[in-house]
């Protein structure tokens, strides 16, 4: 966790995501470097397309990155399996979708 510095408690390093279809390839993240403290707040802007909702996937731990990392207080969530890293995003990360996700009449 963060220590009496204020280290990082969610650091990315290097995230980046590549998503292929047939020989076309799109780089959607391009090697995303973030570290948030605890009690800091941050907004990710940008236009429709930028990425942002792929990046909150990925930082949520719902999606992998192509290359990088993403840690929470030290803890490299997708060096976890996937039940241990469920496990973990119901303990440590709250996530509100912008779809109806949790809905089953949606």
């Amino acid at each position: 966790m963060s220590d009496a510095l204020g280290s990082p408690y969610i650091e990315t390093t290097g995230v980046r995501r590549i998503f292929a279809d047939g020989d076309k390839r799109v780089e959607v993240l391009k090697g995303i470097d973030l570290r948030v403290r605890h009690g800091e707040s941050l907004a990710i802007l940008g236009p429709s397309g930028a990425g942002k909702s792929t990046f909150l996937h990925i930082l949520g731990g719902l999606d992998a990155p192509s290359e990088g990392t993403i840690r929470y207080g030290g803890t490299e969530i997708f060096s976890l399996g996937e039940k241990a890293r469920a496990e973990f995003r119901n303990r440590e990360i709250g996530f509100v979708f912008q779809f109806h996700h949790l809905l089953p009449e949606f």
